[in-house]
């Protein structure tokens, strides 16, 4: 079925965090929201149609996982990715963060270092400081457009490191890593035997040509070493379940992080999450296929948009990922007074770019692609006019 990806729908008064904390977040409901990385599209028909017949039986009990819901997540990861994983190496988790949160707990002891590499999502930097861990940052090297691994500076800081928190695809840079970067990345953590959080939940977010590689099909030394982190959560816009996945092939690691799940009672999940999440698996590609050709659109026009209206402000096409990272450091004001800029004057709500660092944050914004064309439109246009009465 062909799906409208232009319907725009009244978010406001449902408890969502990105329209309904615009007050918390920016000091005013006055604002254009994109920036939490959930989508303003309706979600795959095959989902709402199963969980309203599951709604229909009235009894919503105890529940656990059966067998469909293994093959769905083994047979979307060989489709997509070519990764053979196994039912005994498959976890529950109720979120990726919550997922990174319980790794950081189950695997490291208080003072461990954690690498991280900014600009990264912030609940990198909290996995580690929020558990007493030693935050160890491999800033990306920028190069005025493009973002690259620092192998250097990556081998320095692994050496006595307990843990890689690694985001493949990259959020905010939108970067998908080829092959040969992940086999340094990889050779670093073997060379130094850390351990790899690989969180990839944006890992069906990718534009042509980029193809994903989860890091744990390189070899089976280095998959000995991960413990790998996705969900339908970003790829259906199904974040409200609460449902993710762990994959570890290593017993070990996979023992450590089941125990402490089973310690939290956490370990089957919810009825409407375990249902969304197998159908997504099983049902949602057509939706998944349309909804990128559209965001890709929506990226296309934003770059079209500055070029044309106001080329001193930089951003390109994201590699995967609905999110776009733009530079306005050419603007030559501090980063207070840009967020002040977009916020008060511009009234459109983005992510300061500090929160993904404070230092290699500073001059950047990240936008949330994932809405209807009319509402990016509405605030880029916003954005120029506050331009011109500011600066020209």
């Amino acid at each position: 079925m062909k799906y409208n990806f232009d319907e725009i729908i009244d978010r406001k008064n449902t408890n969502c965090d990105k329209y309904d904390k615009c007050q918390q977040v920016f000091g005013t409901t006055d604002v254009i929201p994109l920036w939490v990385a959930d989508m303003d599209f309706k979600v795959a028909k095959p989902i709402t149609d199963a969980l309203r017949n599951r709604t229909e039986h009235q009894i919503f009990g105890y529940t656990f996982h059966g067998e469909s819901y293994f093959e769905s997540i083994i047979n979307w990861q060989k489709r997509h990715n070519n990764w053979d994983i196994r039912k005994d190496w498959i976890m529950y988790s109720p979120g990726v963060v919550p997922g990174l949160n319980f790794a950081v707990q189950s695997l490291t002891n208080e003072g461990d270092k954690i690498v991280i590499m900014p600009p990264v999502y912030r609940p990198f930097f909290t996995a580690a400081t929020d558990n007493n861990r030693t935050l160890v940052e491999n800033n990306l090297k920028h190069d005025g457009l493009d973002y690259s691994i620092d192998y250097d500076d990556l081998d320095e800081k692994l050496k006595d490191a307990k843990m890689l928190i690694f985001c493949n695809p990259h959020n905010p840079v939108g970067r998908v890593w080829r092959r040969d970067e992940l086999e340094k990345v990889a050779e670093l953590c073997l060379k130094h035997q850390t351990i790899i959080l690989s969180d990839e939940v944006h890992s069906d977010l990718i534009f042509a040509p980029n193809k994903h590689i989860p890091i744990a099909v390189l070899s089976e030394k280095i998959a000995d070493l991960c413990i790998t982190f996705f969900a339908p959560s970003k790829t259906f816009n199904i974040a409200g379940f609460a449902t993710a996945v762990a994959v570890a092939s290593n017993k070990k690691l996979h023992d450590s992080f089941s125990l402490w799940l089973k310690k939290l009672h956490l370990t089957d999940g919810n009825i409407s999450g375990n249902i969304a999440l197998e159908t997504a698996y099983t049902s949602g590609e057509e939706w998944l296929q349309q909804m990128l050709e559209y965001v890709s659109e929506n990226a296309k026009f934003v770059i079209d948009f500055f070029q044309k209206n106001i080329p001193t402000i930089k951003t390109q096409h994201p590699e995967g990922t609905f999110l776009q990272w733009i530079d306005f450091s050419a603007l030559n004001i501090s980063q207070p007074d840009l967020v002040n800029f977009l916020i008060k004057e511009a009234k459109v709500g983005l992510n300061d770019g500090t929160s993904f660092s404070e230092q290699e944050g500073i001059g950047f914004m990240r936008l949330n692609l994932a809405c209807p064309r009319a509402i990016i439109e509405k605030a880029l246009n916003n954005i120029l006019a506050a331009y011109n009465k500011r600066f020209t």
